[in-house]
């Protein structure tokens, strides 16, 4: 059995697409929605009027579990072993997010045989005209999704744990940037009010508006963290390898 596994609280722009990337190829996929932000702590947020339950029902594969959890700290796991009380436990999981979706058949990372592989994204900003890259320090950008081969162990706050081995040939298109205008204010206000629970560094309290909302070309400094807003200097023309 092959599964995939989602966690979800807010967007439903791209679930679709992203769904739609992997259904083939997998047996089944488990949609774990929160209604409520993922830590300890009380949030006046603006009002998001999404279903994940609703939206998955097109979808025959999808089975959405309404779950609530205090931090992302070790969810992937959480979840898998959640599954694992109800279905078969599966010889392989694809670990995805909502806003992740794959531009190829997907078929040639089942053969892959190492315990757990990330796999390369191209980071989109704005639209698929538009893609960010990650210097920090000259390290790599950030990994996407993660396959486990194994039982997956602690999962830290993405889809993927620190010991990992990176399959930089299959490529993962992310459109956490290219979300409509009111979803991303909904994720900057996230990322503002909860910070200080996941003990990261401060978002800028202009992000939204400076950087993203009335972003040209011309912009610089983009990344989010008030500290580091150095690590994603400018969002670069994308030309498809297609």
């Amino acid at each position: 059995m092959r599964y995939a596994l989602y966690r979800i609280h807010y967007g439903l722009d791209f679930l679709g697409q992203s769904i739609e990337s992997i259904e083939n190829d997998v047996d089944k996929i488990f949609v774990f929605w929160s209604k409520k932000p993922w830590y300890k702590g009380n949030m006046t947020l603006p009002h998001l009027d999404e279903n994940v339950s609703e939206f998955c029902k097109k979808y025959s594969k999808v089975t959405v579990f309404e779950r609530e959890y205090d931090l992302p700290l070790n969810q992937y796991k959480l979840m898998y072993d959640e599954i694992c009380q109800f279905y078969p436990r599966p010889k392989q999981t694809l670990m995805m997010e909502p806003d992740m979706v794959w531009g190829h058949d997907i078929k040639d990372i089942w053969e892959l045989k190492d315990p757990e592989v990330c796999f390369n994204q191209i980071e989109f900003w704005k639209n698929e005209q538009w893609y960010i890259k990650r210097n920090k320090d000259g390290s790599a950008d950030r990994p996407g999704p993660s396959l486990w081969n194994i039982v997956p162990t602690e999962t830290q706050k993405g889809c993927w744990q620190n010991a990992r081995t990176i399959h930089s040939s299959i490529t993962c298109y992310n459109y956490g940037f290219c979300l409509s205008p009111k979803v991303m204010k909904y994720k900057h206000e996230v990322a503002l009010q909860s910070s200080k629970y996941y003990k990261d560094s401060k978002p800028s309290e202009t992000w939204y508006e400076d950087k993203w909302l009335n972003w040209t070309p011309e912009t610089e400094d983009l990344e989010i963290s008030e500290k580091h807003t150095h690590y994603i200097k400018k969002a670069l023309p994308w030309v498809s390898q297609k």
